[in-house]
């Protein structure tokens, strides 16, 4: 296979400290430096300088030009390796030129640091601003430094989430942001996320007497997204505002106040950055989702957890958090997301494959028995439809609680058909549950307090209660009924804290029968994983619950918290269901289980990259063209290794008994991307292998033991 190899100056890999290096002790036994090694999975091979001692040979991307033989390709691997992450733009590119003179440009960021995972950056949301065409006037990052402390004149209520100031409740930050008089026209630019409020001055007002006197508001969350209330930086964003209207004839310089748009619930602006700048900023995003092949499978389903199409069909029951600022969803504590999915009724065999991270617990269900005919969960984007009284009821992370005199009020609409209905209400503290048909008064149905006799103060009575809605829909035609949810013992403060409501069909169904069929735990020795490292594709068989009791192929997939006391649950991307292979064209490690020289990542490989390019094959390549490094970004991206592999047009796989229960499988090295799969028919259902294939000569080989056993062998890319 012909390879190159840039790797021959000597620069050092990046790492915190000289013992965070590559660890020579922990690369395969038979890597050989120098000599081509097969990556984990088999797609490729590299040959490496010296990663056995400490020689640290790597090549700092930075707009280096490689030459190649002249020839036609099939595509392009290159081992990479990041630290302490990557490009801070995802959008710079890698080209391709071939001898026509054209070129194909490839999207080359972010590349995940070296403890990270592969994946960290699939089916991510990203925004880059380019600001090369700004003249900068004033900037600064909210971080609590000495160069945001010389803007600010005044605050209170302001808190630092790792280096970030947030101001929550009553509080607020004021800057005084001077501008040189003669400046008449500008931008501000303030990148803020959660619920903000963002107002202007050009002459001094006192946020002490008032957060609103003497000032225009320039933008109110909650106005600019209709209601919804941000609390997982979804809309963490660059928000720009022309100034023009206060600079001219004025004294320069203005005052911005940031404050809470929620001041109930305690989620306010989060700021990252401020400026003010002349011209016109640059933004581009995108989601980063790799490529898909499908080509061998019959797709059901395949969405991003972002919020939009074509998710909201499947999202059955929602408990959980985001869309966030990358756009997915993760399930915190006691929440969880429940999708469902109505299969083709000849459906016996589907996978569903997700792209999650931290501590999952992943469970099936085959058909609820339960109609349902509303579901509500608080600060969700379906509780603004059915709430008509918030009655000073504050608003928590997906909770929503009503001490002393507060009350919430919610209104269903019912189909006209419905005589009988329950509500099933997740609720906790010492709660008061009225009902009302239409507009008639309320009659309480629920009374914890004096139900139990317990004046909780813990929550621990936190669960379903059901209240039969069915004398309610008597001559009440427009089968309206209302909700009101208040506190029980207004003298104390510990009333309703809510969580979830579902109007039904009848009492004590629709849970579902979930069973446990994945637990990161299990997988990665028990440990409580809170960065992310383990994100990735998992893959689960949905046979179970597609069995011959399930005629209608109703699968329900429930994710949930590992660890429910720390927060860190499962973070969902993207899902897809299927019948059939599909290949998610992604970054994979070119090593498993590679380790620094402390041993670090504990319980993960060392994350030495394997990317690949699609090289246009009826093209001569003659260039390869590394992005330019930004001044503005101090990480660095290092290219360990290139391999450009030759287009390929005819694969065999020979069998060889090699031994009496030995059989030798062998197929071209020119051969990449492909794998082995095995079945015991022809007509059996294949699955890959688990043995590695090794590199000799020009050919993969798998050596496989015999066992007695019929088995059957096929290549697939």
């Amino acid at each position: 296979m012909p390879s190159s190899n840039p790797a021959a100056r000597h620069c050092p890999i990046p790492s915190r400290d000289d013992r965070e290096r590559i660890d020579g002790n922990t690369l395969p036994s038979a890597h050989v430096d120098g000599v081509p090694s097969a990556t984990v999975d088999g797609r490729t091979t590299f040959k490496f300088a010296p990663l056995r001692s400490s020689s640290r040979d790597a090549v700092t991307v930075n707009g280096q030009v490689l030459t190649v033989p002249a020839a036609a390709y099939g595509s392009l691997d290159l081992a990479l390796l990041s630290a302490p992450g990557s490009y801070a733009n995802p959008f710079n590119v890698l080209e391709l030129r071939y001898s026509d003179g054209s070129i194909d440009q490839r999207r080359w960021g972010p590349v995940p640091g070296w403890v990270a995972s592969p994946t960290a950056f699939d089916h991510s949301y990203f925004s880059y601003t380019d600001n090369s065409g700004v003249q900068t006037l004033a900037a600064f990052d909210a971080n609590w430094g000495a160069e945001e402390a010389g803007y600010i004149l005044q605050q209170r209520g302001n808190g630092n989430a790792n280096g970030v100031r947030f101001v929550d409740g009553t509080g607020y930050v004021l800057y005084d942001i001077p501008i040189d008089s003669s400046i008449t026209e500008a931008t501000l630019g303030v990148t803020v996320g959660n619920n903000f409020v963002i107002s202007v001055a050009t002459t001094f007002a006192n946020p002490e007497i008032s957060l609103t006197e003497g000032y225009t508001v320039l933008a109110n969350s909650m106005e600019l997204y209709g209601g919804f209330e941000h609390m997982a930086l979804g809309n963490l964003r660059l928000y720009e505002f022309d100034l023009q209207p206060f600079l001219a004839g004025g004294p320069g310089g203005i005052y911005l106040l940031l404050t809470d748009a929620t001041p109930a619930n305690g989620w306010g602006p989060y700021i990252q950055n401020v400026s003010v700048y002349t011209g016109e900023n640059i933004i581009f995003s995108d989601t980063l989702a790799p490529a898909l092949d499908t080509s061998k499978a019959t797709v059901h389903a395949e969405f991003l957890t972002n919020g939009e199409q074509p998710e909201a069909p499947y999202l059955y029951d929602n408990s959980a958090y985001g869309p966030s600022n990358r756009r997915h969803r993760f399930a915190d504590a006691g929440g969880s997301l429940t999708y469902r999915f109505d299969l083709p009724d000849d459906v016996s065999d589907a996978q569903l494959t997700v792209d999650m991270a931290n501590n999952f617990v992943v469970s099936l269900s085959g058909p609820i028995d339960q109609q349902r005919y509303a579901l509500m969960t608080p600060g969700s984007p379906e509780e603004a439809s059915y709430l008509v009284d918030a009655g000073n009821s504050s608003l928590g992370g997906n909770f929503r609680f009503a001490d002393g005199t507060a009350y919430m009020i919610y209104e269903f609409d019912l189909p006209d058909e419905v005589t009988s209905a329950v509500a099933q209400i997740t609720v906790g503290n010492q709660f008061l549950i009225g009902v009302a048909a239409g507009s008639e008064a309320f009659v309480t149905e629920r009374d914890y307090v004096l139900e139990s006799g317990i004046e909780i103060r813990d929550n621990s009575n936190l669960d379903v209660y059901e209240v039969d809605l069915s004398s309610y829909l008597v001559a009440n035609p427009s089968k309206i009924i209302r909700l009101r949810l208040s506190d029980g013992q207004p003298a104390d403060g510990w009333g309703p804290y809510l969580t979830r409501i579902a109007i039904v069909a009848q009492a004590g169904s629709g849970q579902g029968s979930f069973q446990t069929v994945l637990r990161s735990s299990d997988l990665f020795g028990g440990l409580d994983i809170h960065n992310e490292i383990n994100k990735g594709y998992y893959t689960i068989n949905l046979s179970s619950v597609l069995a011959a009791n399930n005629p209608g192929k109703e699968v329900f997939v429930k994710f949930t918290d590992g660890s429910t006391g720390d927060g860190w649950g499962p973070g969902v991307f993207w899902i897809a269901v299927h019948s059939g292979p599909i290949e998610i064209q992604s970054d994979r490690q070119v090593f498993a289980d590679l380790k620094a020289l402390n041993g670090d990542p504990q319980g993960f490989g060392l994350n030495l990259l394997q990317r690949r390019y699609p090289v246009d094959p009826t093209k001569t390549l003659e260039q390869i063209s590394l992005p330019t490094q930004s001044p503005l970004e101090t990480s660095q991206t290092y290219l360990l290794a290139a391999t450009l592999n030759p287009a390929v047009t005819d694969v065999r796989l020979s069998a060889e008994l090699t031994a009496s229960d030995t059989l030798r499988l062998s197929w071209p090295a020119s051969a990449t991307g492909y794998f082995l799969e095995s079945g015991a028919s022809l007509a059996d259902d294949w699955s890959r292998t688990t043995e590695i294939p090794t590199l000799e000569g020009d050919q993969y080989v798998v050596t496989i033991p015999t066992s007695g056993n019929q088995r059957f062998f096929r290549l697939r890319d």
